[in-house]
Parts: structure tokens; C-alpha cells; sequence
């Protein structure tokens, strides 16, 4: 069994002492920030944060005992988003309230980037952090989107919006003062659309950040659950991203259907000759 975990690198020492004191044993390990093994495990540390606990001993046993006790930054709220490059499916912006109660279930599931999260574990992990019921998303589709496109002329306002909405939700209910959103801009919009007094931290690469990172894993999720449901409706399996695949489809489906059906799908802002 392999389990991949994510911690900052500052608590490398904390860990250390931790799996000596579960009787492992430090060995040497290439590019690693440490390797421990035991009885038919193995856990090596790397210096992007990854920390993987592989072998056929208790696995989640030695993540149950990790993380008991172990401090991580909480109290604030993480947002990020989903869709913005895409040319079909819809923007998707969801927000976490990461608190102390959680922090340690958040942990042992493997929280990372969505980006390197396979997909067989994405769905698993999104669906155990919604059943934290910490999390408010904002989901705008194709036919939505578009519309308030055509109004404001101007994607990052769309994204600041929806950013400060789920802030302001999380704000109501958890009361913490402290926002960490994954910078998609210079100098966004966000202040100007925020109702809540609290302050907001815009940092590149945020997912680091362990409720920037839980809102990243949402808000994929809730994109590709939604890119399949308008794939059904297209009758043709809609790609993400919007390179040479996705604009030969977008052109196919322009020569099927009607403009109004195309708005249902895709962001009509995108520039496909």
C-alpha cells in the first residue's frame, strides 16, 4: 500500500523524532529529506514536501500516530480555482476554512496541489473534504459565465467576484480574520467586491498553503464532475484545457449546433479560428 501525505518542510525535524520514537530506523536515501524504515514499511521525506508511507505494514496506522499531535498552520480561510483556462465546462472558485478541529483529518488525507493528485485519488479525497463541511464553492457554468462575460468584459473581475463571495461565506460562518487566495493576478478585484473585514493574503504557488491546496482538490473536482455531465450533453467527451484538442472539438460542435447550445458548453471569449 503506498500513501502520499504533504507536509512543510519545517516540520521535518518534528517528524523525524516522531518515527524514531515509533521504533523506525533513519537509513540513506538519494535526493530525499530523510528515508525511516520498519516492519515492512518504508517512509522517505523529499524536499518538495511529498511524504510517502509505502509497504505492506499498518500504513494508516503510522498516519494515525503522525499526525496526532502535530501543529500546522490553521485559523484562515484558503481559496483557489478551477476552469479559468479551459475553453469548455464551467469557473469554479471554492474556499476552506481550515480550523484546528480539522487540521488533522485534512493531514491524513493526503491534501496536496490538485495538480499532482491522479485523478482515481482526487474524487476520493474532494468527497471526504466535503464531508467536513468546511468548504463554500462557487460554480458558474458556460451559459452564466458567458453572460457576465459579455457585461464585464473581463475574466479577472469574474475570478475576484467569485473569490470574495466564498471569503465572505466562510467569514460568516467560521469567523476567521486571515485569507490565503492562490494569486491569479497583480493586484486583484477582491477588496473591491469583499463585504468582510479580514485580512487577504495573495501569495503565487498558494497551494502550499495545506487550505489553499483543499480548495484546489475541491474546486478540480467540481470542475471535471461538471465537464463530464455537459460531455453527456455534447454527446462527444469534452477535453480540459484549451490547446489544438479542444478547439478541434469546439469547432466540430460549432458546426452542429446552434449558438445558444455552444454557450451552454464553452467560454465563447476564447479565440478559436
Amino acid at each position: 500500500m503506498n500513501k502520499v501525505l504533504k507536509f512543510p518542510l519545517h516540520l521535518a525535524p518534528k517528524l523525524e523524532e516522531k518515527l524514531r520514537q515509533l521504533g523506525l530506523e533513519r537509513e540513506e536515501y538519494p535526493n530525499a529529506v530523510f528515508c525511516f524504515r520498519g516492519k515492512d514499511l518504508q517512509v522517505v521525506f523529499y524536499p518538495t514536501g511529498t511524504f510517502l508511507v509505502q509497504g505492506k505494514g499498518d500504513v494508516k496506522g503510522l498516519i494515525e500516530k503522525l499526525v496526532e499531535n502535530l501543529s500546522v498552520e490553521s485559523d484562515y480561510i484558503g481559496t483557489d480555482e478551477a476552469g479559468k483556462g479551459d475553453l469548455f465546462g464551467p469557473l469554479v472558485v471554492c474556499g476552506f476554512a481550515l480550523t484546528p478541529k480539522v487540521a488533522k483529518e485534512v493531514l491524513k488525507l493526503g491534501v496536496r496541489d490538485s495538480k499532482s493528485v491522479p485523478p482515481e485519488s482526487l474524487k476520493e479525497i474532494a468527497q471526504k473534504l466535503m464531508e467536513l463541511n468546511c468548504h463554500r464553492c462557487v460554480k458558474i457554468n458556460p451559459y452564466a459565465y458567458n453572460e457576465i462575460y459579455r457585461k464585464l468584459q473581463n475574466l479577472n473581475k469574474i475570478l475576484s467576484l467569485a473569490h470574495a463571495v466564498v471569503i465572505d461565506q466562510l467569514f460568516l460562518e467560521f469567523g476567521l480574520t486571515k485569507a490565503i487566495v492562490d494569486k491569479f493576478m497583480k493586484g486583484s478585484y477582491i477588496d473591491c467586491f469583499l463585504n468582510s473585514s479580514l485580512e487577504v493574503i495573495e501569495e503565487t504557488n498558494a497551494e502550499s498553503h495545506l487550505a489553499v491546496a483543499c480548495a484546489s482538490i475541491l474546486a478540480r473536482y467540481l470542475y471535471l464532475k461538471e465537464l463530464e455531465r455537459l460531455s453527456k450533453v455534447a454527446g462527444i467527451r469534452l477535453p480540459a484545457g484549451s490547446g489544438n484538442e479542444a478547439k478541434r472539438i469546439f469547432r466540430e460542435l460549432r458546426a452542429k449546433f446552434d449558438g445558444q447550445t455552444l454557450k451552454k458548453l464553452a467560454k465563447l471569449h476564447f479565440k478559436v479560428s
